[in-house]
């Protein structure tokens, strides 16, 4: 089974993995998932919230939008099961979130971006964050996209992810390890 939804992934038009020898449904059976948002510009003064109650700090671009609608659809057709998707407050990470249509969206502060001053601490706060929520998800509170920023998931991962990248996770021992890597062509 696992198998074939990776051959289905690998299939769809402008999807591919960024290590082909990681299987995405290890989001539904072995760990949590980190992404960044689409891509996006700062929002020029005025802006309007395209997502009411999202912080338009930034806002995706008209490409970054239908990037991840054709996301999501590949994510659905490829077999992702249903998901809980915690995004930050800024606007490009939440409407990322909503555009993707793979489960219920749900803000949470712990995945606003932060200034540098604040990358120290605030990187291991979320790395435990990160930590608790994939343990919640192993005792049954299901599977779980945190889409947030370059920034964030730098300081988590040490990894420089693309936009709507995905890095899946799990959690070992209090530490963090990469079990793979999904993004769009």
């Amino acid at each position: 089974m696992r198998i074939a939804c990776f051959l289905l992934l690998l299939s769809l038009p402008g999807v591919t993995p960024a290590r082909a020898d990681h299987d995405p449904t290890l989001l539904r059976d072995h760990g949590i998932v980190l992404m960044r948002h689409g891509g996006a510009i700062p929002a020029p003064p005025g802006t309007l919230a395209p997502v009411p109650g999202c912080d338009p700090g930034a806002v995706l671009t008209e490409m970054g939008r239908e990037e991840m609608r054709r996301w999501g659809l590949a994510l659905r057709q490829a077999g992702m099961p249903p998901v809980t998707l915690v995004t930050s407050h800024q606007c490009s990470a939440w409407e990322t979130a909503m555009l993707l249509d793979l489960g219920p969206v749900i803000p949470d502060a712990a995945l606003d971006p932060w200034d540098r001053a604040e990358a120290a601490t605030r990187g291991e706060q979320l790395r435990q964050h990160v930590i608790s929520l994939e343990r919640a998800r192993r005792q049954g509170a299901g599977a779980v996209i945190l889409v947030t920023h370059r920034a964030n998931i730098l300081a988590v991962t040490g990894i420089e992810a693309a936009h709507g990248e995905l890095l899946m996770l799990r959690a070992d021992r209090g530490s963090l390890g990469l079990l793979g890597r999904l993004q769009m062509e």
